[in-house]
């Protein structure tokens, strides 16, 4: 028998949507990188499973309100039934907003001034266990870039860092701004005229892009002279020359994990506050290897 389901109809029934929207800050016109684009494909892919269509909006954590082009509007006026939101900033008013309307959401991320639903990697162990690993294959001089200083996760992995620099006696040497390939290689240029360096902890695959470029163009060889770690394991880490050592960012279980969480949000109206901290997990392959040093004897 062939018959058409009326979607409003059987979402008025069910006092459901059946519709999800994702928030992603508009990064200054350039919206997102490639995580943020593999972790959207695989939100899309999993919340099909549950019957539910996603709507990307960007939006700001400023002055989202009176933007009728942010997707803001369509939970102000009940046309969803909850929210994911990327690039959480302190203070953010979209936060006050959802929890002040009862509204379902989940960070991607987290929000540090309250009391949220969000999942998000440990990233102070990021930043820590990335320092450690350089450290313990011989590197003393390296260099993090990170990107924008307002974003949480980069307060987060900036910590971890400097925890780790303090325990093993070697200067924090960090880098902000660096938020995408042309800043990367820039800002490397810059650093390898004046520094000395023999590692690079890159927040961000793609980002490497631009730093192997400066470090080729200097006439460094990777890894023997400078080793280049980096935060992500998008697709393309293991296809740069030399492949990607990078700690990990597993896109399906989070993903996973913050559906879940949605739509237990949703079923339950709202009602609870979780979180869920996933476990970073370093990837080696060729871009790191460790310093030997030969003590010559007569």
């Amino acid at each position: 028998e062939n018959y058409q389901v009326n979607i409003l109809a059987k979402g008025l029934r069910e006092q459901k949507t059946k519709t999800l929207i994702i928030f992603i800050d508009n990064h200054k016109g350039r919206y997102w990188n490639v995580w943020h684009t593999e972790m959207i494909h695989e939100l899309l892919t999993y919340s099909k499973k549950f019957g539910y269509k996603v709507v990307i909006s960007s939006s700001s954590a400023r002055g989202y309100i009176g933007d009728e082009t942010d997707g803001f509007l369509l939970l102000k006026n009940r046309l969803a039934d909850g929210a994911v939101i990327f690039d959480i900033k302190e203070n953010d008013n979209r936060i006050d907003y959802l929890k002040k309307n009862n509204i379902p959401y989940v960070i991607v991320g987290k929000d540090i001034e309250n009391d949220c639903n969000y999942v998000d990697l440990d990233n102070k162990k990021v930043g820590f266990i990335g320092c450690k690993y350089l450290f313990e294959k011989g590197r003393t001089k390296i260099k993090f870039l990170l990107g924008n200083k307002d974003f949480i996760v980069n307060k987060e992995r900036a910590y971890g860092f400097e925890s780790a620099c303090k325990e093993f006696g070697i200067l924090s040497d960090i880098f902000y701004g660096v938020s995408y390939i042309d800043h990367a290689y820039s800002i490397a240029k810059e650093i390898l005229e004046k520094s000395e360096v023999d590692a690079f902890f890159i927040s961000g695959d793609e980002k490497v892009f631009g730093v192997y470029k400066a470090i080729n163009e200097k006439g460094f060889k990777i890894p023997d002279d400078i080793a280049v770690l980096s935060i992500d394991n998008i697709k393309y880490s293991p296809y740069l020359t030399p492949s990607l050592s990078t700690i990990s960012q597993e896109v399906k279980l989070f993903s996973k994990e913050v559906i879940d969480m949605l739509l237990m949000e949703i079923n339950n109206n709202g009602q609870s506050v979780q979180a869920k901290i996933l476990e970073p997990k370093i990837i080696e392959r060729e871009s790191v290897w460790k310093i030997f040093f030969w003590i010559m004897t007569t």
